[in-house]
């Protein structure tokens, strides 16, 4: 039997426990948007080419496909706390090797073990599933995607502006970012330690580390379609992250500090580069990041999750069509403008229905597999992005598009099928 059933956690104040959870993976998430900028400069100061370039960013993300859904299962079995605190310290790890890489093998073992102990951010969405009732589900997946939001906005500021001072503190061009982002996991490791309660455990399910959890998600409909939906828009959304600064490079290059259009661009180029881009992406992050944390409050109890997750991946697929075709750079600016509200939508309303969709007594390799899925998209997506741009820099916005138009079609079917479950469950 459980030890508390839903209503009665829903009794419990709920504020505090969201609020410890929103700073602890809003400081983890600060720390990796630091050294997210420096990637590209590593890799020309290490000569790397294109493709291991590539091969950096997708290993993080491999390693969180690889092993999300045990982390989820291990918080499932032994509790979300020590699985967060303990991720903490091993990412705090990864950055102090990143700090120190003097060669791309060092570069790759730091990613590698960033995306390793990276992959235990499910057991967030699991600790929010745990504080919070079938109701107020998405509002508590909303305040998580801000600390996402608002850590991916401002770290990659950090970045840049740490890397230009790095060498006056520690005689290293690229190390203090490096030490910084271990600084704030540490800290964020205190923090949680301190801090963060359990939750209530229950006896309900198996705990053990069996393989069924994916067998079952694509035997379930109500799972498996959500879980689907959660890739389409990662994957989109990681095309556009991906080609951004490729893409004003190759057509507005006055607005990335550049006189003429740049096809191969060199270390200067991407450092000349990287500040503009990071403000444009400065601002995406954090009107999605207020959307996903504010925002969607107000529209949850007028239009609910589900017609929110369909209208979410719609808005961002016009968003990046508005990109792709745009004539001129202030259209460009509109399209970003936009886009947060199609992110900010979908993120929260997608997660608070799978929550919602699972075995309660299960949320951790659920959500462990969902974030897996996520973690495939952020590795496949760049890689169609980085072909289609070879025979075009506009062609990824424009299959972004369509690819998030077609979301937006399966949420609306998904809707018309599950609306009654979904009341029922309440």
């Amino acid at each position: 039997m459980p030890t508390e059933t839903a209503t009665a956690r829903a009794k419990r104040p709920g504020r505090s426990p969201l609020l410890f959870i929103f700073l602890t993976v809003f400081i983890d998430l600060l720390g990796f948007g630091i050294v997210i900028p420096l990637l590209p400069i590593y890799s020309k100061a290490f000569a790397m080419s294109e493709l291991e370039l590539g091969l950096l960013f997708s290993c993080f993300s491999a390693m969180q496909f690889l092993f999300a859904p045990m982390w989820g299962r291990l918080s499932d079995r032994i509790g979300r706390k020590p699985v967060l605190v303990g991720g903490l310290l091993g990412t705090a790890a990864a950055y102090l090797l990143f700090a120190r890489a003097e060669s791309a093998p060092m570069l790759y073992a730091s990613r590698l073990l960033a995306g390793f102990f990276g992959a235990n951010l499910a057991a967030a969405q699991a600790y929010i599933a745990d504080v919070t009732d079938a109701k107020s589900r998405a509002k508590g997946m909303g305040l998580l995607g801000a600390a996402f939001g608002l850590g991916f906005t401002f770290g990659p500021l950090m970045g840049g502006e740490l890397s230009a001072c790095s060498a006056d503190w520690v005689g290293s061009r690229f190390a203090l970012p490096g030490y910084v982002a271990a600084a704030f996991s540490v800290a964020a490791a205190l923090f949680g330690a301190v801090m963060l309660q359990e939750p209530e455990r229950r006896d309900v399910g198996s705990r053990s580390f069996g393989s069924g959890h994916l067998k079952r998600a694509l035997g379930d409909p109500r799972i498996a379609t959500l879980m689907w939906l959660n890739f389409l828009n990662i994957f989109a959304f990681s095309c556009f992250e991906a080609m951004f600064t490729r893409f004003g490079l190759s057509l507005f290059p006055t607005w990335f500090n550049q006189p003429a259009a740049v096809a191969q661009p060199t270390l200067d180029d991407v450092m000349k580069a990287a500040p503009v881009a990071g403000r444009y992406l400065f601002a995406v992050g954090l009107l999605s990041a207020l959307i996903q944390g504010g925002f969607i409050r107000r529209l949850l109890p007028k239009y609910g999750e589900l017609r929110l997750a369909a209208v979410g991946p719609a808005i961002l697929g016009v968003s990046l069509g508005i990109i792709g075709g745009a004539p001129t750079f202030a259209v460009v600016i509109a399209g970003c403008v936009l886009m947060p509200f199609g992110f900010g939508l979908t993120n929260p309303s997608v997660a608070g229905l799978l929550s919602r969709a699972v075995p309660e007594a299960e949320q951790g390799a659920f959500l462990g597999l969902n974030q897996s899925g996520g973690s495939l998209a952020r590795v496949t997506g760049p890689a169609m992005a980085g072909a289609l741009f070879v025979l075009g820099p506009r062609l990824p916005f424009f299959a972004a598009m369509v690819i998030l138009l077609g979301a937006a079609l399966i949420a609306a079917r998904y809707r018309a099928r599950y609306a009654a479950t979904f009341a029922a469950a309440g």
